[in-house]
């Protein structure tokens, strides 16, 4: 089905726009996000607009929605330049299988996001993928919405989503900035933004040299940006924005549970291992290597002060080298053991090699919004449509080969064989959506959302060698809907309900599955929430949410022969939580921001015993969701002395609670917590305006396991955490 499907629609629109009538609106401009930060060191949120498509002319304290907005420029000077360093802030996000010289997924209130479908992830609102290393230079701020996947997206991961909002031209602006740290990381990056009339631009370039605590790890990167907009006539917009990215670097893989006697799996945590060794150092070790190019295009035009309609496109295209030396399992002991490490802690080494993969995202979206009143009740209808194309393109032929053993403390050096064979498997996703979603106001204090999104999902997967081809199609309704009430001035509750797609493809691993790499029947997640928000003024936010989001999952059945088979909607995982935040200035020199989320993410209605580590059966109904914490909180003071000099201490401290490892919860990573401080310091008087930045990242150099991430083919990893870093960086703005 070509994405081609509601061009007639859209041209309906164009058509439309060109008989604007003159008249303006204050709404037509692009939307701007909120500079909302979980820092609180941000002011007021109260006024400011959400950033959700469906919000974004509510305020914050208005929304039916749990929405997290972290601007990048505080993610700077923190010296955070990673989704995971990020999700430190965070109480209700997680990593999910974090580390260095590899994509970054986060999980969102326990529901681990889908980084290589553009399901989970938007770009000024567009869907697209993340298979590929986050670029924070020209992003103007990274929202997290939490729990909306029903609402804004239909089908993607229901804990919530990423949407990333690139910089748009500003008055003249010049910007440099540069970062050193330990062993030799670099990064120099520039920012340059002005207006000629109604035309404004806005240019990101950088280079960045990375040399990681882990060993024989290095890496670069190379980036460019290019955002550009120009004011039409009768206040209409047109935007266009498009970055380019090349980035390498050596993968540094996880480590595994120890067997112990004739154990055939790893049962055992080890203490936390030293950081610095990477098990991908082999001679022939190759990086990982990704190049892609992404942009949006946006149009918008007023046709009234009360009707206005939209056309917005995105196209994007990664292309990888996927290469390591990857250490899994054992076979040097008195019998196998997988997943996880022997006793004395050898593991075996394989050659994996996936050149030339290619993954391709486009996404085109007509819409169109109209103000209006009825009997008395004030309404916001948008409706639209929008068409999704996602395709992967691998080789035919992957390396995964089996080279000999090495050993955590004792590296041995092996003979690399990359001969190519194992077959891979390519995906079609297609994805045409139509919503409706109308939020009504009745007078100053009640006020209702309700909407719904019908999807047409075409999931195709076939084996590069043209077998085991498997195409599904369903057509789904997610009807998403919330009642709002102000019961004073700064105080607001609400409730919100909907439902989403969920999608599952079965791993290409011919030896782990009798189904490699087929797609699964689609099945529906649900989520009920209820919040309370308010605002004390100057002097901070209170928000609270309660939820409850289930969300069905495949189990592995053991075959009478052979590997187990892995059939759909075979268990629910079910994540009820509470989180809280609250920020805000007690003393005039201390700022304090608070968030902290209970999670209770268990397994329940699993029809029959799924398949553990080593192919041990296990109840699943009653266990905790393994790599999932208890309990998460941040805490963040900003103290500075005197209003008259531009002189800042931050602080962070991040805690996070028990995580479950296998899926019996017969292992687990106990509680850890680290801190962070960084000085920022604005000397008076020069120009340009200077600032200087010295940071320390666990400055108590905790040792603990960061995660324990259970992969969709069954194995599982330990990341540790990083060490105490040290780093300066600094600003100069013209």
């Amino acid at each position: 089905m070509a994405s081609t499907r509601y061009l007639p629609l859209g041209a309906a629109l164009l058509a439309a726009a060109s008989t604007v009538n003159g008249q303006s609106t204050d709404n037509s401009g692009p939307k701007q996000l909120p500079a909302v930060t979980v820092s609180g060191r941000a002011p007021d949120p109260s006024g400011s607009p959400s950033g959700a498509t469906e919000f974004d002319d509510v305020p914050l304290s208005k929304t039916p929605a749990a929405v997290d907005v972290v601007t990048t420029r505080d993610l700077r000077e923190d010296g955070v330049r990673s989704l995971s360093g990020m999700a430190r802030s965070l109480s209700s996000v997680s990593d999910s299988y974090n580390t260095v010289g590899y994509i970054e997924s986060l999980q969102i209130r326990g529901f681990q996001l889908d980084s290589s479908t553009p399901l989970n992830f938007r770009r000024n609102g567009l869907p697209v993928s993340n298979y590929m290393p986050v670029a924070l230079e020209n992003k103007e701020s990274v929202e997290i919405e939490k729990g909306l996947n029903g609402a804004v997206a239909g089908s993607s991961s229901p804990g919530g989503m990423i949407n990333y909002v690139t910089k748009r031209p500003t008055e003249s602006l010049r910007e440099i900035n540069t970062e050193v740290s330990e062993r030799g990381t670099w990064i120099a990056s520039a920012d340059l933004s002005d207006r000629a009339g109604p035309f404004g631009y806005r240019l990101n370039v950088a280079a960045e040299d990375r040399r990681p605590i882990a060993q024989d790890a290095p890496g670069d990167r190379r980036f460019a940006a290019g955002a550009f907009d120009l004011k039409l006539p009768h206040d209409g917009i047109f935007e266009f924005e498009v970055e380019w990215q090349r980035y390498r670097q050596i993968s540094v893989p996880g480590f595994g549970l120890l067997a112990q006697g004739n154990d055939t799996v790893g049962t055992v945590l080890p203490a936390p291992i030293d950081p610095s060794i990477n098990l991908n150092n082999q001679p022939w070790s190759l990086p990982f290597e990704s190049r892609s190019v992404v942009g949006t295009v946006r149009y918008e035009q007023p046709i009234s002060s009360n009707f206005s309609v939209g056309l917005r496109a995105l196209d994007q295209r990664i292309r990888t080298n996927d290469r390591i030396a990857f250490p899994d399992g054992c076979s040097s002991g008195p019998v196998y053991v997988y997943p996880g490490l022997c006793a004395n802690y050898d593991v075996d080494v394989y050659d994996y090699r996936s050149n030339d993969e290619l993954r391709t995202t486009r996404s085109s979206e007509a819409y169109a919004i109209a103000r209006f009143a009825t009997a008395g009740v004030e309404h916001r209808l948008q409706f639209g449509v929008r068409a999704t194309r996602y395709e992967e393109r691998l080789p035919p032929l992957q390396a995964y080969n089996f080279v000999g053993t090495t050993n955590v403390f004792a590296p041995v050096v092996l003979q690399p064989d990359p001969t190519l064979s194992v077959v891979n498997a390519e995906r079609d996703l297609a994805l045409d959506e139509a919503y409706a979603y109308d939020a009504l106001k009745f007078g100053p204090r009640w006020s209702l959302w309700i909407g719904a999104r019908y999807a047409r999902v075409q999931d195709r997967s076939e084996l590069s060698d043209g077998s085991e081809g498997v195409v599904y199609n369903r057509d789904l309704v997610t009807p998403w809907a919330a009642l709002g009430w102000q019961a004073w001035e700064s105080g607001f509750f609400y409730v919100s309900a909907g439902s989403g797609i969920e999608e599952e493809v079965v791993p290409n691993r011919p030896p782990d599955f009798a189904n490699p790499g087929q797609v699964l029947p689609i099945g529906r997640s649900r989520q009920v929430e209820g919040g309370y928000k308010q605002g004390f003024g100057d002097s901070g936010n209170l928000t609270v949410a309660i939820f409850q989001i289930r969300k069905p999952y495949s189990v592995d059945i053991a075959q009478a022969a052979g590997p187990p088979l892995r059939v759909a909607n075979g268990r629910i995982a079910q994540h009820r939580g509470i989180e809280l935040g609250l920020n805000g200035t007690p003393t005039p020199i201390l700022a304090l921001d608070l968030q902290a989320t209970y999670l209770d993410a268990r397994n329940t209605d699993a029809t029959n015993p799924s398949v553990d580590i080593g192919g041990l059966p296990v109840d699943l109904n009653g266990k905790r969701v393994t790599n999932v914490p208890n309990l998460a909180a941040s805490l963040g003071a900003n103290v500075r002395p005197s209003q008259a000099i531009d002189l800042q201490w931050r602080n962070k401290l991040s805690y996070w609670g028990t995580k479950e490892v296998t899926a019996s919860n017969s292992v687990a990573l106990p509680a850890s917590w680290q801190w962070d401080t960084i000085v920022l310091w604005s000397p008076p008087g020069v120009h340009p305006h200077l600032q200087l930045r010295v940071g320390i990242d666990n400055v108590t150099n905790r040792h603990y396991w960061r995660e324990a991430p259970t992969q969709s083919w069954g194995a599982i990893y330990l990341f540790p955490a990083q060490p105490r870093t040290y780093r300066a960086g600094m600003t100069l703005q013209f």
